[in-house]
């Protein structure tokens, strides 16, 4: 088990924008106290600068595990007064950039590690891997976390694959398009059949070759909008 001095060193290396004020050893949860930097803190408001001090206030977050154990930050931040009159907030709650957003009970790095995982594993698995590493997170807030997550830029491929699937057999249809180099998911459509492809192809030139099943519907929905492009069938339709 590492010492005391060890862990401080662990968590101020993620921490550095705080004053870290002790490091206790609560056995299965190292708990840290810290402060903000006594530092000049814009109104969120006007933007006029404030150090005048109104009162201080209590944060509790979740931060990385250190040495297979959950970490807890208690951060005292400062509520501060506006220094300009007419301002309508006359007191404000200082904000901690790069270690603890608004309203969040975990710290940023901690975050990206979560998303990181659920990106992954999405729900039920992600809070099985999380537990197994000492982060607790319920299949909610993993399912959350993900929502949240930024929706990578869509970059239309080389190669598209194209093929269709029930999300309720016999009644509701999807149509998914793959990176057939990569086997990245490109989109997912709604419905199923020539016009519903002829859409996208439209809306995002680029495809020089499709590779789909032995449908004659897609073929001729490719042709239609992309004449030059070569059409080969798939290996698992084949």
């Amino acid at each position: 088990m590492a010492s005391v001095e060890g862990l401080a060193g662990i968590v101020f290396a993620g921490l550095s924008a705080l004053v870290i004020e002790a490091v206790e050893d609560a056995g299965e949860v190292i708990r840290v106290r810290a402060a903000t930097r006594a530092c000049l803190v814009a109104c969120p408001s006007c933007g006029e600068g404030s150090t005048r001090v109104h009162a201080r206030e209590e944060r509790t977050a979740a931060d990385v595990p250190v040495d297979g154990r959950r970490v807890q930050v208690q951060i005292r931040v400062r509520r501060l007064r506006c220094t300009v009159a007419s301002c309508a907030r006359s007191t404000f709650r200082e904000q901690v950039p790069g270690v603890l957003e608004r309203y969040q009970r975990r710290t940023i790095r901690l975050m990206r590690q979560v998303g990181a995982v659920v990106k992954e594993l999405a729900g039920r698995a992600a809070t099985r891997a999380l537990a197994a590493g000492g982060v607790q997170a319920s299949r909610d807030t993993a399912l959350r976390t993900l929502g949240r997550l930024p929706v990578p830029e869509m970059v239309v491929p080389r190669v598209l694959g194209i093929d269709d699937f029930a999300l309720r057999r016999g009644r509701v249809y999807a149509t998914v398009l793959i990176d057939a180099e990569t086997g990245r998911r490109v989109d997912v459509l709604e419905g199923r059949g020539a016009e519903v492809v002829e859409a996208w192809l439209r809306e995002h030139p680029g495809v020089e070759i499709v590779c789909r099943d032995g449908s004659t519907t897609y073929a001729g929905a490719v042709r239609a909008v992309l004449p030059a492009a070569v059409q080969v069938a798939d290996r698992w339709h084949l």
